[in-house]
C-alpha cells in the first residue's frame, strides 16, 4: 500500500468513521479502522457489529492495499498534524509509515484478514428516497424512541415505505411521536409496502453524514437481517431489530373534549421557568386548563414553588393534567410554528400535541398521575 492525501480530508474521514469503532472490545480488531484502496480512492471502514461504516475520500494510489490501524491513535495523530499533503505507505508486512512536511511517524498495524467481512446491499431490494424528507422526518420523532435496551423494539423506529408514502413512528411507551408523508416522487418498491425496525440511533447517524447529499439509496443485505443506506461517499450498514412493534394507533385518540390554543413562545417560556422547581420533583408540571388561559405549577419543597400564566383559546372542558416537562421541551424544541394546538379528554387519557405548520406531524405525551 503506497498513497498520497490531504491531512483535511483524512482527518474529518477518520473523526466521522471512529465514532463506530467498537467500544465493548468483543474483539481486539474491532478496535481498529480497516484501510484499503478502492478504485482510485481510500476506503475507511469500521463497525461495532450493530453498525458499519464505509467512508471513501480522494487519494493518490500508488500501490493498492490494506490494513487495518487502531483508531484512537491514529485519529488523535492525524488531527494535531498540519493541513496539507501526507504519504501513507506499508513497510514490511505490518509497519504504516506516515510522513507529512515535518513530521514522520510509523504505526504498528493488523492484517485486513482479520477483520470482519461487510454485508452488501440487495440490488433487488433498493429504491431511492429524497433525503430531506428523511432528514427532517427522522429529526422530528427520534426523541420519541426509548434509550433503554430493556426492551429492544422500543430503540427502534417503524418505518414504512410504500410507493408513494413514508410512515415514521417512534416511542418509548411514555410519548409516541408519528408523521405520514406524501411521497411527491414515487419511489420504486418490489412489493406493495416494506416495514422496517430501524434503530434511532442508525438514523441520526445516517442524517448526520448526509449533508450534502440530496438522495440516499436504502437497500436490504442479502440476509435481510440488516439495512444499507448508500450515500455519495459514506455507506451505512444497520442491523435491523426484530420483534413485533407496539399497536401504537390503539393509543391514538379518536376525539377529544378540550382543545387548547397556544403561542409556542410564550408556552416554551413559562415550561422552562417551571423547569427550575420540577427538576426536584420528579419533572413534574401541573396545568390547570381555564376558559381562556392555562396555569403552570411545579412544587420542590426543598426549594419553593412556581405559578405561571399563559393565555391560550379555550375550546371545550377544563381540565387539570400534569406531564413531565422533559417530555414537553423535547416536543417544543421541534416544532416551527409559532402556534401550538394541545387536545385533551381526561387527566390520566394520552394528551394530543400538534404543531400548526405541519399537520403530518403528530405527538402524543401520557400524562403524570396527579397528586394532591
Amino acid at each position: 500500500m503506497k498513497l498520497s492525501l490531504l491531512q483535511e480530508n483524512l482527518n474529518i474521514a477518520l473523526t466521522n468513521v471512529s465514532r463506530f469503532v467498537s467500544s465493548k472490545n468483543q474483539l481486539p480488531i474491532l478496535n481498529n479502522i480497516l484501510l484499503s484502496t478502492d478504485n482510485g480512492r481510500l476506503k475507511l471502514s469500521a463497525t461495532n457489529l450493530e453498525l458499519s461504516i464505509n467512508y471513501w475520500i480522494g487519494a493518490k494510489i500508488e500501490e493498492e492495499g490494506s490494513i487495518t490501524i487502531p483508531s484512537r491513535e491514529i485519529t488523535e495523530f492525524v488531527s494535531y498534524l498540519t493541513p496539507g499533503k501526507i504519504d501513507l505507505s506499508l513497510k514490511g508486512n505490518n509497519l504504516l509509515n506516515l510522513s507529512s512536511s515535518k513530521t514522520e511517524s510509523t504505526f504498528t498495524t493488523n492484517p485486513s484478514t482479520d477483520y470482519p467481512d461487510f454485508p452488501l446491499i440487495n440490488p433487488e431490494t433498493c429504491f431511492e428516497l429524497d433525503l430531506n424528507i428523511l432528514t427532517q422526518t427522522v429529526s422530528q420523532i427520534a426523541f420519541s424512541a426509548a434509550v433503554d435496551d430493556s426492551r429492544p423494539v422500543l430503540t427502534a423506529i417503524l418505518c414504512q415505505f410504500t410507493q408513494d408514502n413514508l410512515k415514521l413512528v417512534a416511542t418509548d411507551g411514555f410519548r409516541l411521536s408519528f408523521k405520514d408523508i406524501k411521497l411527491i416522487n414515487p419511489i420504486d418498491l418490489k412489493t406493495d409496502q416494506i416495514t422496517f425496525l430501524i434503530p434511532a440511533r442508525s438514523l441520526l447517524e445516517v442524517t448526520k453524514l448526509a449533508k450534502t447529499n440530496t438522495k440516499i439509496k436504502i437497500g436490504l443485505t442479502t440476509d435481510e437481517h440488516q439495512v444499507v443506506f448508500v450515500l455519495d461517499d459514506v455507506e451505512l450498514v444497520s442491523r435491523l431489530i426484530e420483534g413485533e412493534y407496539p399497536a401504537y394507533q390503539r393509543i391514538v385518540p379518536e376525539s377529544f373534549s378540550t382543545q387548547v390554543f397556544l403561542n409556542k413562545d410564550e408556552f416554551t417560556q413559562a415550561v422552562k421557568i417551571a423547569s427550575v422547581f420540577a427538576k426536584e420533583s420528579a419533572n413534574v408540571v401541573r396545568f390547570n386548563i381555564k376558559s381562556n388561559s392555562i396555569e403552570l405549577t411545579a412544587n420542590a419543597p426543598q426549594i419553593g414553588q412556581n405559578k405561571a400564566t399563559v393565555d391560550a383559546k379555550i375550546e371545550g372542558e377544563p381540565l387539570e393534567i400534569a406531564f413531565n416537562y422533559k417530555f414537553l421541551m423535547d416536543f417544543l424544541n421541534v416544532c416551527k410554528s409559532q402556534e401550538i394546538i394541545i387536545e385533551l379528554n381526561e387527566s390520566l387519557t394520552p394528551a394530543f400535541f400538534r404543531d400548526q405548520s405541519d399537520p403530518n406531524f403528530s405527538h402524543i405525551i401520557m400524562p403524570v398521575r396527579l397528586q394532591d
